[in-house]
């Protein structure tokens, strides 16, 4: 059996460690989604039903490449009912990653491309 080789930089995105599914996060910077408009990228991994002060949203991981690697990732807190719902079918078919766009339609219509 082959042993991977990896060189390791000291820091933690070299490590690869998972997400903390038990309390729901991702460690990278926070995107707003209005920063995003129009923009394609790669949707990474989600965790529904986050609780936060604006109440209850669904949270996703997203790189600009498909394969770029955790510390380029952005996370971004969604409650669009339309994003929502494609995170959450794309999961049970179990297709992530997978690019998109994402538009807006009216005052705060947000949804995937």
């Amino acid at each position: 059996m082959e042993k991977e080789i990896f060189e390791d930089d000291g820091s933690l995105a070299c490590l690869h460690l998972p997400a903390d599914r038990a309390n729901k996060r991702f460690v990278c910077k926070e995107e707003r989604q209005e920063n995003l408009i129009n923009k394609t990228f790669w949707l990474q991994d989600f965790f529904p039903d986050v609780q936060t002060r604006f109440g209850t949203r669904h949270l996703y991981k997203a790189t600009y490449e498909k394969d770029d690697p955790d510390g380029k990732a952005f996370k971004v807190f969604t409650g669009a009912a339309a994003c929502k719902y494609v995170l959450e079918k794309l999961a049970e078919m179990g297709k992530f990653p997978r690019r998109v766009t994402l538009k807006k339609e009216g005052k705060n219509n947000y949804f995937f491309e």
